[in-house]
């Protein structure tokens, strides 16, 4: 039986990939650590989403078509709120709506929120799990009724 002949041009080419690749990797492995940590499967450090340090920037929309963004100072506990508003001339300005000192507003429990309140809703949940534990549950109140 006959063997079949390579081309040489084949060969050739075998040879010249083989070479490139081989740059390849000369380049790759003489750069260092200059290359992002990621690519060496190092963790990326956490980055705040919004923004970083005292400062956090959030987009917001406010109504259908005006939007702006609030801004957080995390060491004044201020958050303020500004609107992009267009101008006559076809440009947008942008104009602060609200500021409002939140350090107090964290410390209320029970603000805005009558119906149902949070004892409400605990004494709910509390007869959700009871009757979830096979316990009895209470039977409900008859307030206004005229039985004696």
């Amino acid at each position: 039986m006959r063997r079949p002949r390579r081309s040489r041009h084949l060969i050739y080419a075998l040879y010249a990939n083989a070479a490139v690749l081989a740059c390849i990797l000369v380049v790759l492995l003489t750069r260092g650590r200059d290359m992002t940590p990621a690519a060496y499967g190092a963790p990326i450090p956490a980055q705040a989403i919004a923004g970083g340090g005292s400062l956090y920037l959030m987009p917001a929309q406010f109504l259908d078509h005006s939007w702006g963004c609030y801004i957080l100072d995390i060491d004044t506990q201020v958050l303020c709120a500004y609107r992009y508003l267009p101008e006559p001339g076809g440009g947008t300005s942008l104009k602060l709506v609200a500021a409002r000192k939140i350090s107090y507003d964290r410390r209320l429990n029970n603000f805005n929120s009558d119906h149902p309140s949070w004892e409400e809703v605990k004494e709910m949940v509390e007869r959700e799990q009871q009757a979830i534990r096979g316990a009895p549950q209470p039977e409900p109140s008859t307030k206004g009724s005229d039985h004696q």
